[in-house]
């Protein structure tokens, strides 16, 4: 990551290692003690081979000084890394997420006629509630939710909150629901078009539906 940043910025060809001997010369590493190999449950992986093929959608939580702690419901192109419906509510209830799935939806042209479109979540009651399974209904998409107590089977959306929180939530002091969506709808912009991931041949998701559609 921090050679396609740093190749990015530059005018001129940069070396990987030397950007490793740089890195190593000042003490930048982060030495971390192996933490051995625990058997996991066997899951299916959230990746998928082409946009509109698979979506995941989880919630977080974040805390603001006069509206207390608010939730973010957020869907991610499995494919892509698009983040491509996101709501910030100060209530976590069916209908916020069933409203994030509508505007994703609608972003991608998704209709009912549209291929099978398989949406992947946790086993929380707002995945299953009436009001969001209505919408999954209406636009004939597949609900597929992982085996409880195993989060790194929806590990593609709970890598982007963690991104989300390293590099943007945990740097600010929030006031209210309105800044923090200030804060963040600027962050997904920058994360859209800025961010590169690993990968994606680090490239953002918007090069990579650019060169989708070029392939």
């Amino acid at each position: 990551m921090i050679v396609a940043r740093v190749r990015r910025a530059a005018t001129q060809p940069i070396n990987r290692k030397k950007i490793h001997r740089i890195v190593k010369l000042n003490g930048w590493q982060v030495r971390q003690r192996p933490q051995g190999h625990r058997p996991r449950v066997q899951g299916w992986v959230s990746r998928a081979a082409r946009p509109n093929a698979r979506w995941a959608i989880d919630t977080t939580h974040l805390f603001t000084q006069q509206d207390g702690w608010c939730h973010l419901t957020a869907i991610i192109d499995c494919c892509d890394r698009t983040i491509v419906g996101w709501r910030l509510s100060r209530s976590g209830i069916a209908g916020v997420a069933a409203a994030a799935l509508e505007d994703a939806l609608r972003t991608r042209h998704i209709s009912a006629d549209s291929p099978g479109l398989l949406l992947r979540s946790d086993n929380g009651l707002v995945f299953g509630a009436k009001t969001f399974v209505a919408v999954a209904r209406r636009y004939g998409l597949t609900q597929e939710y992982i085996t409880p107590y195993t989060p790194e089977q929806n590990g593609m959306i709970e890598r982007f909150f963690l991104t989300l929180k390293q590099e943007c939530v945990w740097l600010h002091r929030f006031e209210s629901r309105d800044q923090a969506f200030r804060v963040i709808a600027d962050r997904l912009d920058r994360y859209d078009a800025d961010r590169p991931h690993s990968a994606l041949g680090y490239l953002t998701p918007q090069e990579y539906r650019e060169k989708l559609l070029a392939a």
